[in-house]
């Protein structure tokens, strides 16, 4: 496992922008875009649009791929919809918010998401538009607030928490517009010797 951290890190900024443009199992995504976080603040504003991007045309990593076989490293969907939300706040809320991001599009997949019959989808959707404004203009964030109530959000467990879920929010990182709450979500993800082995091969395999 360090020794595939270890290749990513080593890897150029486009090899870990097109990794994340590739259909990926989710262990591998999460060491993606931990290294896609750790970089952020050194990026100029071409790479953070182009990572906001691919974001946006993956729908945040919200879903599991149609058809996918099964993923051990998939989280649950409340995990899964946690980390697409975090993702929207650090990679893709702050392009919108700079006035350089496509607008029409997210509020598009939004939508989506708030329709879809996926909970993950749907909890994605609340998390993002139900904190702060998610980098949309004010007209924009409170038609989608407004058409959304009524429709049903992905239940909730009453139950307590598990220790592979996130509940401590931690500060933002000075400087930057992502959090440390993300990362820690992500670290979660990769464990257990089955998934570090796949992650492994995986990774010498695109970036070898």
């Amino acid at each position: 496992m360090d020794e595939a951290r270890e290749l990513v890190e080593r890897g150029g900024n486009r090899e870990l922008l097109d990794s994340l443009r590739r259909p990926q199992a989710y262990a591998v995504l999460t060491l993606l875009l931990r290294e896609a976080a750790r970089r952020l603040p050194s990026w100029e504003h071409a790479l953070r649009r182009e990572l906001c991007e691919v974001a946006i045309g993956r729908e945040f990593w919200a879903v599991a791929p149609a058809g996918a076989v099964a993923d051990p490293s998939d989280p649950p969907p409340e995990q899964r919809a946690a980390n697409a939300a975090e993702l929207h706040r650090w990679a893709v809320g702050p392009v919108l918010a700079g006035g350089d991001g496509p607008v029409g599009t997210v509020a598009e997949l939004l939508v989506r998401l708030r329709t879809s019959p996926v909970p993950s989808a749907r909890e994605t959707f609340w998390l993002i538009v139900e904190g702060e404004r998610p980098g949309l203009p004010e007209a924009v964030w409170r038609t989608l607030l407004k058409d959304a109530y009524g429709l049903p959000r992905a239940p909730r467990r009453t139950g307590p928490p598990s220790a592979g879920d996130a509940t401590t929010a931690l500060p933002d990182d000075d400087g930057s517009g992502y959090t440390r709450r993300f990362l820690r979500r992500a670290g979660l993800l990769i464990g257990g010797l089955v998934v570090a082995i796949v992650l492994l091969v995986a990774v010498r395999a695109w970036f070898g």
